[in-house]
């Protein structure tokens, strides 16, 4: 986990706004994973998990089903993702995307450097005005 994430999700949860991971490993997975991470267990920073069981990550219809399970409007969420293809697919419904950059990532073309919003840190989101 990188050094930025955690402190931002608490920022985001304190202003009182909802996280939920959608990953291609299992919900199971996922759990063992931010159950154990290097900054402890961050279980309690996450809403919920979802997997390929709503759908895959590249057809729109999985972020419509997580919208409604969750009880959102797709356009009230934003989806982080390093793939554009994923990206393409929470764009299609209706779901704000951001395209993450770190080491170790696939490059992105040129075409999808100008299309996306990039951030290389999760320090980058902010968070709505109060006003």
């Amino acid at each position: 986990i990188f050094e930025d994430v955690v402190p931002a999700i608490r920022k985001w949860r304190e202003a009182g706004m909802k996280v939920y991971i959608y990953s291609s490993g299992s919900v199971e997975a996922q759990k063992l994973l931010f159950g154990y991470s290097t900054e402890g267990d961050i279980l309690e920073l996450f809403d919920g998990h979802f997997d390929t069981k709503i759908g895959p990550k590249v057809e729109s219809e999985s972020y419509r089903r997580i919208a409604a399970s969750i009880g959102c409007a797709t356009n009230n969420i934003l989806f982080l993702t390093d793939v554009p293809r994923e990206a393409n697919a929470a764009e299609e419904a209706d779901t704000h995307v951001a395209v993450v950059i770190r080491p170790g990532n696939a490059g992105l073309t040129d075409d999808e450097k100008s299309y996306y919003s990039l951030i290389s840190s999760f320090t980058e989101l902010f968070l709505p005005s109060s006003t």
